[in-house]
């Protein structure tokens, strides 16, 4: 009986739990998505991974060390060294997300059974096993997780500030300001999440300096600080590693050039272009030290010309211009180190200064009202109308499928993503049966003459291992102490097929002397396994097999259609469920309304929220919508991934709050008497 009363004491818990479990299992066996040859996103993070999980900050300076956020890098050197799964990992933390988020709203409805189908409708929505945000090694799942925590937290945080309690409201404004501040070392686009943010802060101080204005609830009033502290505190500490790392946390010039440079008078000005290339080619003869790095701006700029949405027309766009500047200037050799790379910059700042001082050069005047591209009726127009493409992209779930990717080259570009995140990607990339790749070195049998073959259990040879050189394996090991001098050739790669007639069983490498095996070592997608006699040291750096990629593949394609499903559903309703809740929402504005001309304020906090969510996702793609117009496209699911579970929360609470009005109704017409269907927490 006990048992009972405690499972139906926490049933709303229990559902989450079962609910979480039923997700992992779902997405278990999908493949990630790896993108290669992307220098400034997956590839950087992948790199700045690993040079994280080395202590070794984000490796050695380039032409990229300041120029994204780190924090994705650092969870996923974290899920390294831990050994867990990142699609486990990033789904599970997800689930927790949706628990704090929804949890909150056990304050404003009168039955958890609300917040459970809020929970749900959140937890399985496809943005959060969309290919771009769960199956890319990249920042977008991360930041859905940690946008929802700060929701989550503010709303907690809202509910509990006058709790009896103190640590309370303290824990809640301690794990919001983790979120945020961790969120703005994540990802650049964050700025939306502060208005909603400021927003409650302002709205609990003056809470609190009405109830609760006296000394010993100053900690209270702290609280209300803290969120921005973290803030504060994550960039403080990036910006220390930086400079111990690298004697300087940014290039100071940088941003000053970018400025002057962007903002140069021409006659056949474009919005999108902000610098043409005959313009940067008549720069040449103003600014001697950008004409010294010339052929590599001008192989940059072609380059990157391709990237963009008229990959024809010779010019690059805004959303493109910086990366061509730094790759150009990058292979120029400017990034050294910061301080060779802020000379340059200095250099350059101070060229096109003199050249606007004595009018060979004129600036273009920004309003503040340009910049948020509404300074005129046509780009009001043009704004307003991008920024309901982002809401209706949203509500309409498009692109926001699982897939199992299958290619057919770049097998080295999928490796170590394979070895970072501890997922497979559905890449069938081997012409052979096996491939295997890595170092290995013998103790033992160091310096002295021998032969390594590939055979298999029954000892039939498939091939000899051709060693090559690696000096950073020798070095690697000199360090630990440990000084062998086959290191400095140990690094090797092997295909093979099976042959007809044997079995496609265990496989070993095989050390001979003198035509006599003197150690066996056997190989498979673990590892090296040595016989308890044979001493050695290496890493298997990768082992793919016809039969297992077949298997990856359709474990994969299984694993996609299965979350396809439920996205369907979502894709289908999605519309409409926004218009239902629009209807909603005003029909709670009116009940919200009528209540305040009666002096009643049961209904405000799911007003409140459901406002406050609907605006940030309004901010968020206004935010988008002037990217798009103005820099490059983006009105996609990686840039507005945060705002999917927003959108949907805010909608979903005002359905379910009149649905709560209309059981009400129909419950007070049956017992004779009106009674009262909310439990919020009145505030003021």
């Amino acid at each position: 009986m006990k048992l009972l009363e405690k499972i139906k004491e926490h049933k709303l818990l229990l559902l989450f739990l079962v609910a979480a479990l039923i997700k992992q299992i779902l997405v278990s066996r999908l493949p990630i998505y790896v993108v290669p040859g992307s220098p400034c996103d997956d590839e950087l993070m992948k790199e700045w991974a690993f040079s994280i999980s080395r202590l070794d900050w984000t490796g050695d300076f380039n032409s990229y060390t300041f120029m994204k956020e780190p924090g994705f890098a650092i969870f996923l050197a974290v899920c390294y060294r831990l050994h867990l799964p990142y699609i486990f990992t990033i789904t599970l933390g997800y689930s927790v997300a949706c628990m704090c988020f929804s949890s909150a709203l056990v304050n404003i409805f009168s039955s958890k059974k609300y917040v459970a189908a809020i929970y749900l409708a959140l937890l399985f929505q496809p943005i959060s096993y969309c290919s771009t945000v769960l199956q890319r090694v990249y920042r977008n799942g991360l930041g859905v997780i940690l946008t929802l925590f700060v929701f989550g937290g503010l709303l907690h945080l809202y509910f509990s500030i006058s709790a009896p309690r103190l640590r309370v409201p303290l824990l809640w404004s301690a794990f919001t300001g983790i979120a945020l501040g961790y969120l703005w070392i994540t990802k650049s686009d964050t700025v939306w999440l502060l208005p909603f943010t400021g927003t409650v802060c302002l709205i609990l101080f003056f809470v609190l300096f009405v109830k609760h204005r006296t000394c010993k609830n100053l900690p209270r009033f702290f609280c209300l600080v803290v969120p921005f502290l973290g803030i504060f505190l994550c960039t403080s500490m990036v910006k220390l590693l930086n400079v111990y790392r690298y004697g300087s946390s940014t290039v100071e010039y940088y941003s000053a050039v970018m400025e002057d440079l962007t903002h140069i008078k021409a006659e056949d000005a474009d919005e999108i272009i902000p610098l043409t290339r005959k313009q940067l080619r008549e720069l040449y003869e103003i600014s001697p030290t950008l004409a010294s790095v010339k052929v590599e701006l001008e192989i940059a700029m072609s380059d990157h010309n391709e990237y963009d949405t008229h990959p024809t027309d010779g010019e690059v766009e805004a959303g493109w211009l910086g990366w061509a500047l730094v790759k150009g200037l990058s292979e120029a050799g400017v990034y050294e180190d910061s301080k060779t790379a802020n000379a340059f910059y200095k250099n350059v700042y101070d060229e096109l200064e003199a050249a606007f001082a004595d009018g060979r050069l004129q600036r273009t005047e920004t309003k503040m009202m340009e910049n948020y591209y509404l300074d005129t009726p046509a780009h009001r127009q043009a704004l307003v109308g991008r920024t309901l493409e982002a809401i209706n992209y949203m509500t309409s779930y498009k692109m926001t499928r699982a897939r199992a990717f299958i290619w057919k080259k770049h097998e080295n570009d999928y490796e170590e993503f394979e070895v970072l995140t501890r997922n497979k990607a559905a890449a069938f990339r081997y012409k052979r049966d096996h491939f295997i790749k890595g170092w290995i070195v013998f103790p033992e049998y160091d310096g002295v003459d021998k032969t390594v073959y590939l055979e298999d259990e029954q000892g039939n040879q498939y091939r000899k291992v051709k060693f090559k050189e690696s000096e950073g394996v020798y070095d690697y090991l000199k360090d630990k102490g440990i000084v062998l001098e086959d290191a400095r050739k140990c690094y090797f790669k092997a295909r093979w097929d099976v042959k007809d007639g044997l079995h496609d069983e265990g496989w070993y490498l095989s050390v001979y002397q003198n035509g006599e095996r003197v150690a066996k070592v056997r190989v498979n997608s673990n590892g090296f396994h040595g016989d308890g006699k044979t001493k050695i040291t290496g890493i298997l750096d990768a082992y793919s097999s016809k039969k297992d990629e077949v298997y990856i593949e359709n474990a994969g394609r299984k694993a996609a259609v299965r979350l396809n499903c439920i996205g369907k559903c979502y894709r289908k309703c999605g519309k409409a469920v926004f218009w239902l809740g629009i209807i909603s929402y005003i029909l709670l504005t009116v009940v919200v309304i009528y209540d305040l001309r009666r002096k009643k304020f049961a209904h405000g906090n799911a007003w409140l929220v459901a406002t406050g969510l609907g605006l940030s996702v309004l901010v968020l793609a206004a935010g988008i919508a002037m990217v798009d117009l103005t820099k490059c496209p983006a009105v996609n699911t990686m840039y507005l991934s945060g705002g999917y579970p927003i959108l949907l929360g805010a909608e979903l609470i005002s359905i379910c709050k009149c649905t709560e009005f209309a059981v009400s109704f129909v419950r007070s017409q049956k017992a004779g008497s009106i009674m009262c269907c909310s439990r919020d927490k009145v505030l003021l």
